[in-house]
């Protein structure tokens, strides 16, 4: 693993999980490819997670009751036959959508769930009445703090507890009762699942019968109050029509109005009105006699006076008057034939002359006859019209008085009309209600009866299953961003350069058993795999010098001799923040590399309080060490010993000691490190951890560079800060920071996003 240093300041990537990730991404955006990624990383996790889920969704679906839906549907018909060209008491159904929703509550109420329920006697069935289930668990309910308190059952009267369960019990009905319109067809299916496939089928077809039956009900008791209704009123308004009638009839009596039939029946008119009419008509005539007397009187007498009155018998029809007339003609013709004969002194001439003055006296005599006729044919007219009037004006006087007594005979007969009119109407409504009792027909009617279901519709194990899938494999996605999310250590160089204000010098890779495991065919064949139990890891760089890890313990010695070009440090502190960072494996691979180099380099274990480069470097017991040599009672060539797999020199310690901290800040201490300089090309001093304790800050006063450790992942990043700020406090001089124990394949990809990245540099490192 090759050298990885920020030198540039570049802005960090993103990471997928803590807020790090792989070159190109921002913290914004998930990739495909990303998600991919992480299903690789995080695979165990995933399939753990979604194996988790499968099973406990396959516990739940096995120990759930099935369930057995039953269907019937019915459909409401506003088309009905009529027997009888009546009108119903109760209207058909309309179609439209607020009214067939209506038909749905219809179907979810509770008083025909109840009606069910009693019909089937489902209130003594376990399915739906829990009081009668027994089972153990009920023994154990004792166990509930709750129900060692008042439940308030126990103030309820038997009435009151009875009511309670039956709405326990209806409302465990409409939870299993789902009733919906087909589409927009006025069509309503009923669906009811049950624990019996024989029931659900009977409960199904039990509501659709019992909503039918409820609308024939519906429809014979609204006909039946309608008919009670009708025949208490029948007898009320034939009451108030005879009491309308009698006071119409005693009112005429009271006001003497008598009314006969009008003419051509026209109805009954008064009495007195029809005098009157009569009356008018007579005067009318009378005024037209009248005038034809005065007329035929003017015309004698202007005959008379103009000597003409020999045609008075033209005006008027006078027959002694007209023989008159004719044997005067006679007579004139007579003397006009004997004038020829006779002379004037004859006397036949002159008895007809005496004669014909016989004639004219009697002409004469009858036209004053005719003119005193006429005189009193006018007198008599006139008189029988003055009579006329007199009458009718006293019977208009009569009948004016009358008037006022008829307006309120009108309103009397309207009143008394309106009432047997209302009485007659509810007469014939009363027949027509008496015959639609036994005519009734529902609005609706059952298109579908529910058979027997053959397959349970709940749980859906095809749907569990297959939603279990999805939703198990989604759940361990989300276990695994989880966990992404919820790192607070270091995955990629950018963050810890960021967080830290240190350059990463190297990554080490992490080469325990259960990471050999978990490699690829292309790690095992590097050789990475393949070392035993009891081989240590600081040892690679001597066994496997091409392998990743020595490649990255070289990239440590690149960093540090960068550090200061001009004045290469000689002693260099490797120092962590926490305990179990890796930061003595990193100092021992460290001095062994070193060595290999050709530099003569010394390992000083610095922590006395927790010694371990004695047991990493595999050093057998050794009587003194480097307490002794503070101490003054040893020598450092006593005290120094070599590393049996490689040309370092060890100074180990051996033993623990209290007071470590004056130990380390003896002149002591600084005249031993002062020695190993002048003796050692490169001191490598492996500290204790900074936050513990306050050893590590004494020693980087002696030290020319410091290398802190921070495990991959693992380290707290608020420790890490902490770490730095502390060593930052007392100026040490920090080169950098070695990234340990990290996931080859992880580390990677946090860092470049592509797993193919850790393939092809795999091929670089050998065993």
């Amino acid at each position: 693993m090759n050298v990885q240093t920020r030198l540039d300041g570049a802005d960090e990537p993103s990471q997928f999980g803590g807020g790090e990730g792989s070159q190109g991404h921002s913290t914004a955006q998930v990739s495909l490819v990303e998600i991919w990624q992480v299903a690789r990383l995080r695979s165990r996790v995933i399939l753990g997670a979604a194996a988790t889920v499968f099973a406990l969704v396959t516990l739940i679906d096995l120990s759930l009751t099935p369930l057995y839906k039953g269907t019937a549907i019915v459909m409401v018909d506003e088309r009905q036959d009529k027997v009888v060209n009546v009108e119903e008491v109760l209207s058909g159904l309309p179609t439209d959508q607020p009214s067939i929703l209506n038909q749905v509550q219809i179907l979810q109420s509770r008083e025909l769930a109840w009606r069910v329920i009693a019909k089937l006697g489902l209130d003594r069935d376990e399915e739906f009445n829990t009081d009668l289930q027994k089972s153990w668990l009920d023994y154990l309910t004792w166990l509930n703090p709750l129900t060692w308190l008042p439940q308030g059952d126990e103030f309820l009267s038997p009435a009151e507890k009875q009511e309670k369960i039956k709405d326990a019990i209806i409302r465990r009905f409409e939870r299993r009762l789902d009733v919906a319109q087909l589409q927009l067809s006025t069509a309503l299916q009923i669906d009811f699942e049950s624990q019996s496939r024989t029931k659900a089928a009977a409960i199904a077809n039990a509501i659709a019968d019992a909503y039918v039956e409820d609308q024939l009900n519906a429809k014979f008791e609204a006909t039946l109050k309608a008919t009670q209704f009708l025949s208490s009123r029948l007898g009320q308004l034939a009451d108030q029509a005879r009491k309308a009638q009698d006071a119409v009839e005693r009112y005429k009596a009271e006001k003497h109005i008598t009314e006969v039939v009008g003419p051509q029946g026209s109805g009954l008119v008064s009495v007195l009105d029809q005098q009157i009419a009569a009356l008018n008509a007579q005067l009318v005539q009378s005024h037209t006699d009248a005038a034809q007397a005065e007329a035929n009187l003017a015309r004698v007498r202007s005959l008379v006076s103009s000597g003409h009155a020999d045609q008075v018998s033209s005006v008027v029809s006078n027959v002694m008057i007209g023989q008159l007339i004719q044997q005067q003609a006679a007579l004139i013709q007579k003397q006009a034939e004997m004038a020829t004969r006779y002379g004037p002194k004859d006397p036949k001439m002159l008895d007809l002359e005496a004669e014909k003055r016989d004639l004219d006296a009697k002409v004469t005599e009858e036209v004053k006859d005719v003119v005193g006729t006429a005189e009193n044919d006018v007198a008599v007219a006139r008189s029988r019209e003055s009579s006329l009037q007199a009458s009718l004006s006293q019977l208009e006087s009569q009948s004016q008085i009358q008037g006022e007594d008829r307006v309120k005979l009108r309103e009397l007969e309207a009143n008394a009309e309106s009432s047997q009119a209302l009485y007659d109407t509810f007469v014939a409504r009363s027949k027509e209600t008496q015959q639609q009792e036994g005519l009734q027909i529902p609005d609706a009617r059952v298109i579908s009866r529910s058979e027997i279901p053959n397959r349970a519709s709940f749980p859906n194990n095809t749907l569990v299953f297959s939603v279990a899938v999805v939703a198990a494999i989604f759940a361990g996605f989300v276990v695994a961003f989880i966990l992404e999310r919820l790192d607070h250590g270091f995955r990629t160089t950018q963050r810890a350069e960021q967080v830290l204000g240190l350059p990463v010098l190297s990554t080490l890779p992490d080469i325990s058993p259960r990471r050999s495991h978990d490699t690829s065919k292309s790690d095992r064949s590097e050789g990475e795999g393949r070392k035993s139990d009891n081989d240590n890891v600081a040892d690679l760089v001597i066994s496997r010098p091409l392998s990743s890890y020595s490649e990255a313990v070289r990239g440590l010695h690149l960093g540090i001799s960068l550090f200061n070009v001009d004045n290469a440090p000689k002693v260099v502190l490797i120092t962590s923040a926490l305990p179990g960072e890796g930061k003595t494996t990193t100092a021992v691979s460290l001095a062994r590399h070193m060595a290999q180099t050709g530099l003569k380099v010394v390992l000083v274990d610095g922590d006395l309080r927790r010694p371990t480069v004695k047991s990493v470097v595999n050093l057998d017991d050794h009587p003194h060490d480097l307490v002794d040599l503070l101490k003054g009672d040893v020598t450092l060539d006593q005290v120094v010993i070599k590393d049996p797999k490689s040309p370092v020199m060890v100074l180990p310690v051996a033993k623990h000691v209290k007071n470590a901290p004056d130990l380390i800040e003896s002149q002591a201490m600084a005249q031993i490190i002062t020695d190993l300089r002048a003796r050692f090309d490169l001191v490598v001093l492996d500290s204790a951890p900074i936050l513990p304790v306050t050893d590590t800050k004494i020693l980087t006063r002696l030290a020319d560079a410091v290398l802190f450790v921070v495990r991959w992942e693992k380290t707290p990043r608020d420790a890490a800060s902490d770490a730095v700020k502390n060593l930052r406090d007392v100026h040490a001089p920090i080169a950098g920071v070695a990234l340990t124990r990290a996931d080859f394949k992880r580390f990677h990809y946090y860092s470049f996003g592509y797993s193919s990245y850790y393939y092809a540099y795999s091929k670089y490192y050998e065993a």
